[in-house]
């Protein structure tokens, strides 16, 4: 069967679209990909064959016809979104079916949309089953690690190839994007659908990430393009989302840069039907003021779990927390609310529902940075940038990391130099890690990961405002005992 057919049955058989639409889609297709084959009447078929094997045929085509040009990831993605655009319904069709499942059951409209976007391809799903995933044993349990490698890097072709710039859409997360062919430095959202929600009676749009970094990666964003802002706002919104979806988590970045890796320039939080390495994180602290349970979490970073089912009790507790955080300074601990009229503090909060409680998580963060440390006192110190420097965000802080895919070929490197130590291998950043490495009898790939994944521990610990010691947990107590008496 030719592969536009195949295309075809395959978008019937996972209801993108009906079989009523069989000769309008043929047509559609047959034009786009300058195709003259034969016209088959529409019969029940079922396709066994994987739609990234149908759709790198059909993109091999389009190479040969000229369709694609250059021949990169990038042109290949753009042309396939417009191409899967033609098979995905249309936003219209997508929210009254997201309604209509909504009334009967949040789980089922949820997971309607999630596999939309992967048999669409909006989700490459053979992409990010490349990335690898492993864990790591430490003082606060066990930290998932995964190596991304579903993102590809950009071709020096597709930065070289002239595209008309604009500032529309203004970034990755507006609700323009829906539709949008992209350009060489904006991919391509032609398939993008989104679903209309309402969160603290304010206009929100929920997405799936196309990079799905755990299950169902959600994105919720504001339909106005605004910056970040953590306030009481924030507490409500995040609410009524697990009211709407108790089977999700959802979470925000920090309003503030450095300690985040997100778009500041929109508003928007991230969530998901996912657990994480900290939901199972024991306390060292407790303590409950009008119904609300507080605790300092045994956590890299500094966490503060606040559990209730009073919602609003919990609210409140929350915006007084961040409040109080915001204005709060141990010059003995370098931890500094401003400087040079700056504010240092923020707060990613984290909430899920479950049994019907509430649970709220503070991890508490400042973006001060010095001479010694440039990047942020609280970030990830230099003598671990050669596993990673990038910003510690809302994922990580949960304890998954995601390391960048250049891991993958230099751990080789370094097991091969490890190996065979008289071959001349250039290891570069990681030459003196590797003869750490060396020092205690470690050579081999298990190894090599097992140590990297304590080096991203130890980034997290970086991150932390009130250090795992004996210090910095008397002053994490302190700090809770002071927050509590001044309510």
């Amino acid at each position: 069967m030719h592969p536009m057919l195949q295309l075809i049955y395959y978008a019937i058989q996972y209801d993108l679209i009906e079989s009523s639409d069989y000769d309008y889609v043929f047509n559609r297709l047959s034009k786009e990909l300058k195709l003259n084959i034969d016209y088959q009447p529409y019969q029940k078929i079922t396709i066994s064959v994987s739609l990234d094997m149908i759709l790198n045929e059909i993109l091999n085509h389009a190479v040969n016809q000229g369709l694609i040009e250059p021949d990169t990831i990038q042109q290949r993605d753009l042309f396939e979104a417009k191409v899967m655009d033609i098979l995905t319904p249309l936003p219209s069709r997508l929210q009254h079916e997201f309604d209509e499942l909504m009334a009967e059951d949040p789980e089922l409209a949820c997971k309607m949309f999630y596999q939309r976007s992967i048999h669409s391809h909006y989700i490459k799903m053979d992409r990010i089953d490349k990335n690898e995933y492993y864990t790591v044993d430490s003082p606060y349990g066990e930290i998932d690690i995964t190596i991304n490698l579903s993102k590809p890097e950009k071709d020096p072709r597709d930065i070289a190839k002239k595209n008309q710039q604009s500032n529309y859409p203004k970034c990755l997360l507006c609700k323009e994007n829906v539709g949008y062919f992209g350009h060489a430095n904006h991919p391509g959202r032609t398939n993008h659908r989104i679903i209309k929600l309402t969160l603290n009676d304010e206009p929100f749009y929920l997405q799936y990430s196309p990079y799905v970094y755990y299950n169902e990666h959600a994105i919720v964003f504001h339909k106005d393009h605004i910056p970040m802002n953590i306030g009481k706002h924030t507490f409500k919104r995040l609410f009524d989302f697990v009211d709407m979806f108790p089977s999700y988590f959802l979470g925000s970045n920090a309003g503030l840069p450095i300690v985040g890796g997100s778009i500041l320039s929109h508003e928007h939080y991230q969530g998901g039907r996912a657990d994480f390495p900290i939901d199972q994180a024991r306390s060292f602290y407790k303590t409950s003021l009008n119904d609300v349970k507080l605790e300092c979490l045994n956590w890299p970073l500094s966490v503060i779990r606040l559990t209730s089912k009073n919602r609003q009790a919990l609210i409140d507790m929350a915006d007084q927390l961040r409040s109080y955080f915001e204005k709060y300074s141990n010059p003995a601990l370098d931890i500094l609310a401003h400087s040079n009229g700056e504010k240092h503090h923020t707060i990613n909060p984290i909430l899920r529902k479950k049994n019907n409680e509430y649970i709220l998580l503070i991890a508490l963060r400042n973006n001060r940075t010095s001479k010694a440390y440039p990047d942020g006192i609280f970030h990830p110190h230099p003598k671990r940038h050669h596993i990673k420097k990038e910003n510690i965000g809302l994922i990580e802080v949960m304890g998954l990391a995601i390391l960048p895919g250049r891991l993958k070929e230099e751990f080789q490197m370094i097991e091969q130099a490890l190996k065979h130590p008289d071959d001349d291998i250039n290891l570069g950043k990681h030459q003196g890690w590797a003869k750490q490495l060396k020092d205690n009898d470690i050579d081999d790939m298990n190894g090599i990961q097992r140590e990297a994944g304590k080096i991203f521990v130890g980034g997290l610990e970086d991150c932390g405002i009130f250090k795992q010691d004996d210090q910095g947990r008397h002053a994490f107590i302190k700090f809770m005992k002071e927050f509590v008496a001044w309510l």
